[in-house]
């Protein structure tokens, strides 16, 4: 760069009309330096991963998993904040992660030559097992630890007693853990083998047969994800592995290793990724708890982030309240968050905290997370329009002003109960004159700053009125950081199954930690009964704070 940002700054309407008026020479010198700084300052604006070391995480959410960069009808309108995910694969793809067959067929590589020399045609065949082949069984062998007798006990017509005579008709190998404690710590891995009996009533000549519990097929949302108590992975297991798999962040190959090295068990990633779609098909009943718990608390906390989905760009929502997390993946529209508070009977009449985003307009008690504001006053205090530049700074110092006195009012006596709103008419007064002047500016950041204080004014000052309320929408931007990190290492999820796998295990794990419970233990809890046809236990107890 030729100038640099004090110089910069210099450069004004004003100045350069001095040049043309006194100093052509010295015009046309700046102009070739201004020329010259702008070619560079565009060709670092377009670097990309695709013409050079750029790494892809670079890339605006929008533009990731877009061919050719086309922009996504998802993106966002007015300010974005992060992103979000996790390696769910389709389940038509999990033939991908299963043995592959020996067929030479699968192995040979599209448009390569036989032996004649004549060139294969070209099949849209998937790689791996296909769908209907027999597959391979198990080949490893462990030793069974126990044995679980599933009898018929009584006729179901006639009450008659059938243990003497019943036998067993066919049964299951299920691979469990058994979690430590503090007296017996340790993980301890067992085989359980279940058996089931079938007897011919000898009064009245009824078949009488124990069977594994199965629920109904869900071809809507749950399309080819069983939930049944015939599974080889147990309910402990399941829920260990769906806590590596979100809470750790482990990919389902390295969990498989972990599984190999650590247990001595031999699962494949397709066993690995069934368990976990089954898992939060035992979770789903679960959603409609979080509902009416979000929704019946006084202050929720929303915030959205860019969630990739197999090529498209869909947002992972949050609402999440002192005691309950709520999560759902969708398009970034008004829909996402009309359709959740019209969900109840009874509308939502609590404080909604957001960011600036429009679709929250439409909730009148809202507040207005200041840290975004100041961030964008501060940007506005850097540019390098030194008109723009002083209205930034004085913008900054009334914020700051009016953000300590409501810390010094949550301090005093009534902690943050009584309204100081009239106690700062006068700086309200200069930063509302401030606000009117920005929005003329020919400056976009300041203008656009200016008129997004003018029209959120009452969400924004609110706080005056309740300064014991959040300042920030910091508890929803710390409930998404960690979904975000999953995200930039999954890339994002591969189907709608996937999305929505994400979003209850993100509910339930970060319901589970705002109630100070183990998330790996309630969803365990949730897997045994709903294999069992149970209805799923109730949440974790809330913990009860006083809020003024």
């Amino acid at each position: 760069m030729k100038l640099n940002d004090q110089q910069l700054t210099q450069i004004d309407d004003e100045y350069i009309e001095k040049l043309v008026n006194h100093d052509i020479e010295a015009l046309a010198n700046l102009a070739i330096m201004l020329a010259s700084d702008l070619k560079e300052s565009r060709e670092r604006l377009n670097l990309s991963p695709s013409n050079s070391s750029t790494p892809s995480g670079s890339l605006a959410p929008w533009d990731k998993g877009l061919p050719n960069n086309e922009s996504s009808l998802g993106q966002k309108e007015t300010e974005g904040e992060g992103v979000n995910s996790d390696d769910v694969a389709p389940t038509s793809d999990l033939e991908n992660n299963t043995d592959k067959s020996n067929d030479a067929n699968a192995a040979s590589p599209e448009n390569t030559e036989s032996d004649q020399g004549e060139p294969k045609k070209k099949t849209t065949r998937k790689p791996g097992r296909q769908m209907g082949s027999q597959g391979f069984g198990r080949t490893q062998q462990l030793r069974v630890t126990d044995t679980d007798h599933h009898r018929c006990s009584d006729c179901h017509i006639c009450n008659e007693p059938l243990r003497a005579i019943e036998k067993a008709y066919t049964g299951f190998y299920s691979v469990n853990v058994t979690f430590g404690n503090r007296e017996t710590p340790g993980l301890q891995l067992t085989n359980t083998h279940h058996l089931y009996y079938s007897a011919a009533c000898p009064k009245c000549g009824f078949t009488n047969q124990t069977t594994p519990w199965r629920a109904p097929v869900d071809n809507e949302s749950w399309e080819k994800v069983g939930l049944t108590e015939w599974r080889l992975i147990g309910s402990d297991l399941a829920a260990m592995i769906c806590y590596f798999s979100f809470e750790l962040r482990v990919s389902r190959r390295r969990l498989k290793l972990f599984l190999h090295d650590i247990l001595g068990l031999e699962l494949s990633v397709g066993s690995i990724q069934n368990c976990l779609l089954e898992s939060a098909r035992a979770l789903e009943p679960i959603e409609e708890q979080l509902i009416l718990d979000v929704l019946s608390d006084p202050l929720i906390h929303a915030d959205e982030t860019s969630h990739p989905e197999a090529g498209k760009l869909l947002w992972l929502w949050v609402f999440i309240t002192m005691n309950t997390a709520l999560f759902l993946v969708g398009r970034r529209t008004k829909t996402i968050f009309t359709d959740l508070i019209e969900s109840v009977e009874k509308p939502f009449m609590g404080w909604l905290m957001s960011d600036g985003y429009r679709v929250y307009r439409s909730h009148l008690k809202r507040l207005r997370c200041w840290a975004h504001l100041e961030r964008k006053a501060r940007g506005v205090s850097e540019c390098f329009i030194a008109t723009s530049k002083d209205q930034g700074e004085q913008m900054l110092a009334i914020l700051k002003h009016l953000m300590d006195a409501v810390y010094e009012a949550r301090e005093g006596p009534n902690k943050g109960a009584v309204s100081i709103l009239r106690h700062h008419q006068s700086e309200l007064q200069r930063l509302r004159e401030l606000c009117e002047t920005m929005g003329e500016s020919t400056h976009k950041k300041t203008r656009e700053l200016g008129r997004e204080f003018l029209n959120d004014w009452d969400a924004i000052f609110r706080i005056l009125e309740h300064p014991a309320w959040p300042l920030t929408n910091n508890e929803a931007e710390r409930a998404l950081r960690h979904w975000v990190v999953l995200r930039r290492i999954t890339q994002g999820t591969r189907s709608a199954q996937g999305s929505r796998t994400l979003a209850l295990f993100a509910s339930v794990i970060e319901t589970c930690r705002l109630r100070d419970h183990s998330p790996i233990l309630y969803i365990r809890d949730v897997i045994a009964l709903r294999r069992r046809g149970e209805d799923v236990p109730g949440l974790p107890a809330k913990i009860e704070l006083s809020l003024s």
